[in-house]
């Protein structure tokens, strides 16, 4: 069909638009981290990752290159990350139709467009293609296509190029995310579908040795490197973190994804999300019983493989495989309040996901298939641009906020609302630091901060006109109370307690907070976020 052809320039141009909304955005957070690291540094720290417990040398190549090219230009970051999607989008596509084709099934090429633009408008996509610090999950996914692409091209041609080229992009995913140590795994169970499936059972079985043989010795090799270069064998969270192995527990949080991935359940309630995967999902009897479940499928499909029609088998795959790219984060935690914040780790199961819908219904009437699929991308966009929507609106209000910051020479600034999010977006979040307004002034604005800051709390807007009401209560004391209902007070990421430093003790009553001042220094201004405005709050101490 000629307009296949044209089929990555559909897949950039529907990206492009549908992702107009999140220019500017996304230089929040982690982001300001490694800007902070790539202004001191040098292209020369890329070589020890500018000090990050990681090998992530390729990772940071890209990601300080461009950054240093356009800085915090919100245009250039929009076309590189768009692109990267359109990459992922368009690799998935090739994907589609050949692992479909070649296990003996047929698609037609409508329905793989239908699929990768699924997974191009899917909402949990969002956060990876907006938030500028997740660029090595975009570039991860590009090199985890192409290694399954070249994988399934060498078992079917035997050209030893494939190899080649394989390995060379394996060795770049090493050094992009840990998240890569799963692709040997995932290959080796995609040879293995590949050697139930075929006819010439022994060529199938030694290209698959030669390809998946490589990329384990080269995952050893990496494990080594990583035990000389950084004391132990996985970097990122370390050892502890990542080896930590919890059957139950793991399982439990793999079924909290499938669960998220296939029934949009980001976007429930709160009370709906908390009763639904911190009690039902949660109680190790239903955990138990998922896992049967699961290794009774596995069991069954390996007793009757050959006799299954070609889709059940790439369903089959892509299920498992979608279990197999969760299990890096399996042993750390489930985050799913509000929306947005840690779908990045959903970027690339959804993907496997999205194969095995489309080669389930690849076997329906057209009509049927095509109207599945009508459905889905109706409501990824629909809940695709909610998500973009909160970027856009909390970046115009960082942008604003940025902008009226008058006070940089202050010696002291007393911050009674911080925002850390917005319905999720994060915005000033701030973990173990005084203040995360402070750093958006020093490191994206003309004029840094010179004094001290202190958030005294963050906060969740749910709307960019939210703010606070200030009263004075005492001659050092004031009452800060919400102008609105729906937030609640944050201090390091979570939900926040009372607590007390050398200058102040911040007290919850509940919906409002008591902050009393143990010394308020000569010149200290107080400040309050009000939507889009600083306000000073004149404290009278007599």
């Amino acid at each position: 069909m000629k307009w296949t052809r044209y089929v990555f320039f559909i897949f950039w141009a529907v990206t492009l638009l549908s992702y107009i909304p999140s220019i500017g955005a996304g230089f929040v957070y982690d982001f300001l981290g490694w800007q902070k690291e790539y202004n001191r540094g040098s292209f020369g720290d890329i070589i020890n990752c500018f000090g990050y417990h990681g090998n992530h040398q390729f990772l940071h190549f890209v990601f300080y290159s461009f950054y240093k090219l356009f800085a915090t230009q919100g245009l250039p970051w929009y076309f590189f990350f768009c692109t990267l999607h359109t990459i992922n989008g368009y690799l998935f596509y090739l994907l589609i139709l050949r692992v479909i084709r070649q296990w003996g099934g047929t698609v037609s090429p409508v329905l793989a467009v239908l699929g990768a633009l699924a997974f191009l408008f899917h909402p949990y996509s969002v956060e990876p293609v907006v938030w500028r610090v997740c660029v090595h999950y975009m570039l991860s996914s590009i090199e985890i296509m192409l290694i399954f692409i070249l994988f399934l091209r060498y078992t079917e041609s035997g050209e030893r190029k494939m190899i080649l080229f394989g390995g060379i992009v394996f060795v770049l995913s090493l050094f992009t995310l840990e998240l890569s140590l799963i692709t040997p795994l995932a290959v080796t169970f995609c040879g293995f579908i590949t050697y139930l499936l075929a006819d010439e059972k022994k060529k199938i079985l030694k290209s698959g040795i030669m390809y998946s043989g490589m990329l384990w010795l080269l995952t050893i090799g990496y494990l080594i490197l990583n035990k000389l270069t950084l004391g132990s064998i996985v970097g990122h969270y370390g050892e502890k973190v990542h080896l930590h192995f919890d059957l139950i527990s793991i399982v439990s949080t793999e079924m909290k994804y499938l669960f998220k991935h296939i029934f949009y359940a980001r976007f429930y309630s709160y009370k709906t999300k908390a009763l639904l995967f911190d009690q039902f999902l949660s109680y190790p009897e239903v955990t138990f019983f998922f896992l049967t479940v699961l290794l009774s499928v596995f069991i069954l499909y390996l007793i009757k493989a050959r006799r299954l029609a070609a889709k059940w088998s790439v369903a089959f795959f892509g299920l498992f495989a979608s279990f197999l790219y969760v299990l890096p984060v399996a042993n750390i935690y489930f985050f799913h309040l509000q929306i947005g914040m840690n779908d990045r780790y959903s970027y690339i199961p959804m993907a496997f996901l999205v194969l095995a819908f489309v080669a389930i219904v690849s076997k329906f009437p057209r009509w049927l298939s095509y109207s599945l699929f009508g459905i889905m991308l109706l409501v990824n966009l629909y809940y695709q641009q909610k998500t973009l929507k909160y970027w856009h609106e909390s970046t115009d209000v960082l942008t604003a906020l940025k902008k009226n910051f008058v006070w940089n020479d202050t010696p002291y600034v007393f911050i009674l609302n911080s925002p850390d999010n917005m319905g999720g977006i994060v915005m000033t979040s701030i973990i173990n630091e005084p203040s995360g307004i402070a750093e958006l002034i020093n490191y994206q604005t003309p004029h840094p901060f010179t004094g001290k800051m202190f958030d005294i709390f963050q906060y969740n807007m749910t709307s960019p006109n939210d703010g606070v009401k200030v009263e004075q209560t005492g001659p050092m004391q004031l009452k800060v109370t919400f102008s609105q209902w729906g937030n609640w007070w944050h201090r390091n990421g979570i939900g926040a307690g009372s607590y007390e430093n050398e200058y102040y003790k911040a007290d919850l009553l509940d919906y409002p907070y008591q902050v009393t001042f143990k010394q308020f220094p000569e010149g200290s201004v107080i400040l309050y976020q009000d939507g889009k405005e600083w306000k000073q709050f004149d404290m009278k101490k007599g």
